[in-house]
């Protein structure tokens, strides 16, 4: 079973609210969920914390009907550990896929094509953000089965790691004797691949902000592909 957590929350240092701010006439988390939603995954939760900033999102989601999760602020680790233990009933054989509300595009071509790979590979824990490939910032996505995940949670003390949760796996070795890592790497055809491996997707200042919006305005659909972005974006030079 893979489910999709997608992580939000509304503190934003350099953006404050940036994912209710609108992208055509869809809020910037409602891009995240209707993307992940249309992929192979069985379930996609939104999980967001307990500080009261964040009653908005869940009046959203409380209205869209999508499913969700409030947990620790910080602690990204315990808020997808918590999520799975009070939603999930068999979690032998689950694996969860990590996606932030801060990247509107996510692709769920690459989504489907990562489950497959995990699939095929035996991998406990697979990242696409990977300078071999092209993924730039906005693009990530992860997959760890479930045990692994429970045994960082039981075993990391680190609150940096934590807070950053699984992403931490591919920056350091700490866990490489005990969590098989695989890398997803993704090449798109037609397009130059060392000029947008570079590229920014993620929304996190007002100039990100307006690119997406350059992005979406093209396309004035949802339905795109990654690699439609990335050719819009050598084509315009931007």
């Amino acid at each position: 079973m893979f489910i999709i957590i997608i992580q939000a929350r509304m503190g934003s240092t350099r953006l404050p609210g940036k994912i209710m701010k609108k992208l055509l006439d869809k809020d910037i988390i409602l891009w995240s969920h209707d993307r992940c939603i249309k992929s192979i995954a069985n379930q996609v939760y939104i999980a967001t914390s307990t500080n009261s900033e964040n009653d908005i999102l869940e009046n959203l989601f409380i209205e869209k009907n999508i499913k969700y999760f409030r947990g620790s602020e910080n602690d990204l680790l315990d808020r997808y550990y918590q999520l799975c233990i009070k939603n999930i009933d068999n979690k032998d054989n689950l694996k969860i896929i990590r996606v932030t509300s801060d990247c509107p595009f996510v692709d769920t071509n690459m989504i489907n094509d990562m489950i497959k790979f995990y699939n095929e590979n035996n991998y406990d824990y697979i990242i696409n953000h990977s300078k071999e490939g092209v993924t730039p910032e906005g693009s990530g996505i992860e997959i760890i089965n479930f045990k692994s995940f429970e045994y960082l949670w039981n075993n990391e003390n680190d609150l940096s790691f934590r807070e950053h949760a699984t992403g931490m796996l591919s920056r350091i070795n700490k866990y490489n004797d005990i969590i098989k890592i695989g890398k997803f790497i993704y090449k798109p055809n037609n397009v130059n691949n060392e000029l947008m491996k570079y590229k920014k997707l993620s929304i996190d200042t007002n100039d990100d902000y307006l690119l997406s919006q350059k992005i979406s305005n093209n396309f004035n659909n949802y339905d795109f592909t990654y690699e439609d972005i990335l050719k819009f974006l050598e084509l315009n030079n931007l």
